[in-house]
């Protein structure tokens, strides 16, 4: 009987060395596919910031260049009516 006992609570040992091993398997491969979902998204997270950033830069760029644009038009149109005003005052003054 005492064998028995001893050959069952080897098993039982055994056994459980087996799940506790099987368990650490399965925690190891758990652990390791949320440290790639993690990456992934965060590798995901930069592209978007990285995309996000060239969308901004492109809008400022084109912002920069309307703003030159109508700057130009309004120094133009201010140019020709100060010429004008000189004009209108040589004429007047003669």
């Amino acid at each position: 009987m005492r064998s028995l006992s001893i050959a069952s609570v080897a098993a039982l040992a055994l056994g459980l060395a087996a799940c506790s091993a099987e368990t650490e398997t399965k925690a190891d491969a758990a652990a390791e596919a949320a440290g790639d979902d993690i990456e992934a998204n965060v590798d995901t997270a930069g592209e978007a910031i990285d995309n996000t950033m060239d969308d901004v830069e492109a809008s400022v760029d084109e912002a920069a260049k309307n703003l030159d644009a109508e700057a130009e038009k309004a120094g133009d149109k201010i140019e020709q009516e100060w010429d004008e005003a000189e004009r209108e005052v040589e004429r007047e003054t003669k």
